[in-house]
């Protein structure tokens, strides 16, 4: 891995030396603008070439990839790892309730790939629907207190189908939903 210094030579002419200095480095995406102002970039003196070092390309190109997110209106990187830590899952397990492979979730998190609309709404519902691990993955188990309020079930014993007895149900969080479907209180 070639690491850029003052004075060492360019990888990309082979003859001419590098120099450092100060940059603002400006990004385009979609009509907005993200800026690094006074970021040390290597540049060689006979060719083109521009470069940063190892680790400040990768924390560029994190804000670039969180930059990205925001303006499409998708979870940031953190906010997809504190998906999963909520729901108590590790990478692999993650991996099997979205159908991924398990370097493709820390490459989500860690900023080297950008989820999909679709994987970013699969991540808002287990967000607020952790149960929904157990129905798109059985044989993952979260618990009790990672899901949102507690489930009502209805059984034969006490379902009585009479449009009077249809009521409003709140649940944990502020969730609350016109249920539509008909259940005696009184047994439940």
């Amino acid at each position: 891995m070639y690491i850029p210094k003052a004075g060492a030579l360019c990888p990309q002419c082979e003859k001419g030396r590098l120099g450092s200095f100060k940059k603002c480095l400006t990004f385009n995406y979609k009509g907005r603008v993200k800026q690094f102002n006074d970021e040390k970039v290597f540049k060689c003196d006979l060719c083109d070439y521009e470069g940063l070092t190892r680790d400040d390309n990768e924390r560029v190109d994190r804000v670039l990839a969180d930059f990205r997110r925001s303006v499409d209106s998708l979870f940031s990187c953190d906010e997809l790892k504190s998906i999963r830590m909520e729901l108590g899952l590790n990478k692999k397990e993650m991996a099997k309730v979205l159908s991924v492979n398990e370097k493709t979730i820390g490459r989500y998190e860690n900023g080297k790939v950008t989820q999909s609309e679709h994987m970013d709404k699969l991540y808002r519902v287990l967000k607020d629907l952790p149960s929904a691990v157990e129905i798109i993955e059985p044989s993952i188990t979260i618990s009790s207190d990672k899901s949102h309020g507690s489930m009502m079930t209805v059984s034969e014993s006490n379902y009585n189908p009479k449009l009077e007895n249809v009521y409003h149900f709140s649940m944990a969080d502020d969730y609350s939903f016109d249920s539509g479907v008909a259940v005696n209180a009184s047994e439940c």
